[in-house]
Order: C-alpha cells, then structure tokens, then sequence
C-alpha cells in the first residue's frame, strides 16, 4: 500500500524483486543502483544471509509526472531465494505495491522458478492479497546462457496468464532498466487509479490517467450510519468541523500507520470517517 507523507508532498511505493535464489535479483537493484544519479537515490543497504542477500534502496525519479502534486518516491527490495527464509520473504512483502518476478532462464531451475512463483502467491495471501491485484512484470534473466529455455515454454509454465515479460542479462544490464520502466508506469497507474483490490492482469497496457481539477476536490468520507451507502459521498458545503473521536491505528508498512479519525459538521447530523496515513520519519523527545 502506498503511503503517502503531507509534510514531503510524497506519496512511497514499494516495489519488490522475486525469484529463486541466485537468479539474478540483486544484480538487477545494483544495476539500477549505479544507473541513478547519486541526487535522486538514498543509501543501498545490504542485509546479507549465509548464501543470500535482501538489498532495498530508494529512488526519487524527478522526471516521472507528479500524481496530484505529489511526488513518487520508489523504495526497492530484493527478498532472498532460500526456502528457510520465507519468512524475511513475507515480511518484505509487508505493503508492496508492485511486483517483479526474476525467472532464472536455465533449464535446470525451472522447478525452482515455479516454487518461487507459488510461495510468492503463498505469501501474499497470507497478508490477505492476491497476485492479480498486484502489478506484475515477469524477467526472464541470463539469456546469454547455451541452455536458457525457450521464451514461449517459459511463459507456458510460469506466464500462462500473459503478464508483460523481458528477457534480460542482468550482469550486463541488458532488460533491466526496460524492466524497472515499465513497473514503475504500471504502479503510478494503479495509485492513480485507485485500482487497489481489482484485478490488473491488463494493466501494463494502460497509462496513468490525468485527473481533472473538480476531481481533487471530492470528499472521501463514509457515513457511520449508512454502511450500505459507505462510496456516496455527502453533500457538505461548509461549517465548522469536529473531531469526535478516533478509531484503531492500523500498520500498513515498517514505519507507516493508517488512522481512522471521526468527524461531524456541524451542517450534517452524521458521523463521518477521515483514514489518515502517517509516515514516521523520525521522534523528537518533547523537551
């Protein structure tokens, strides 16, 4: 889930490389990585396993359009390929926006890549999501190599949905940054969309969508009293606004919480719900 951060004008997205061990996912990050102007990306950091490495890093594109006058601040993750660390797998999965799955194109890991396809699947319902509500973008990694399988077999076992898919050679760089261009466009679609929880099978083909001025306008409140009519958004013109209470804080990421604030107008008898996303940067004690 995106999180947005009012203070910044920055709206976070979390993007995550997949695969088999040793497929070629960290080669791809440092690719990126070295790519970036050192201005616009943060610190790499590297959580290194026995055989395995989790990198992530964040990248601040200048050129990419703003969604509603904010900027998209990209955070990138790798997740480590051994079997006895889905767990860190899972928790990296923790509020991921976009998805790349690293197929290792030789014959051999063929298995590998289908078990790593289906514990992906496996560990986004256990956070109650499904694949294809998630954008997705298939790598097929080490094309160089005598005995990499054929495209059309790969994407019969691992694609058969038709996802959008590369062939790359990451130690070189080639299909990496066609790659990362394309799921970052699919991402900002599906913030700008607001397609969150709807399938997105198609949604590589499809460009951000501009938004008119009226649009930013509209209120996004839900009546407590009206479950049933929780998208009818209330006619409110003006008046004074109260704060009546607050629900539960919900953790949407590491360091992200989602707020449910109660209001009431003075010109409506109803209760309304105000779901508010902060970030935390950083705690000052209070003096």
């Amino acid at each position: 889930m995106a999180v947005i951060n009012y203070a910044k004008r920055e709206i976070s997205a979390k993007i995550v490389y997949y695969g088999p061990s040793l497929c070629g996912k960290t080669t791809n990050l440092q690719y990126i990585y070295t790519s970036i102007k050192p201005e616009q990306k943060g610190k790499l950091v590297s959580l290194a396993t026995e055989a395995d490495r989790t990198l992530f890093f964040d990248f601040l594109p200048v050129e990419i359009a703003n969604i509603r006058g904010f900027k998209t601040r990209f955070h990138f993750y790798t997740v480590p390929g051994q079997v006895y660390y889905n767990s860190t797998r899972r928790a990296v999965l923790t509020g991921v926006d976009g998805l790349v799955f690293v197929a290792d194109s030789q014959r051999d890991k063929m298995e590998e890549n289908t078990e790593s396809l289906a514990n992906l699947e496996e560990n986004l319902n256990y956070y109650g999501k499904d694949i294809k509500t998630i954008p997705l973008v298939f790598q097929y990694n080490k094309r160089d190599l005598p005995d990499a399988t054929p495209i059309a077999e790969m994407n019969q076992i691992l694609n058969p949905d038709d996802y959008t898919y590369f062939e790359a050679v990451a130690t070189t760089g080639e299909g990496v940054l066609k790659t990362l261009t394309k799921i970052t466009k699919m991402v900002l679609s599906h913030i700008e969309k607001g397609t969150s929880g709807q399938s997105v099978d198609r949604v590589a083909d499809h460009e951000p969508l501009k938004k008119t001025k009226s649009e930013t306008k509209k209120s996004h409140y839900t009546p407590l009293d009206s479950p049933q009519k929780a998208k009818v958004e209330p006619d409110i013109t003006g008046g004074r606004i109260q704060i009546v209470g607050t629900g539960n804080a919900t953790i949407i990421s590491a360091n992200a919480i989602s707020l449910p604030i109660k209001l009431k107008f003075d010109k409506d008898g109803r209760i309304y719900i105000m779901d508010i996303a902060i970030k935390l940067d950083k705690l000052v004690p209070e003096d």
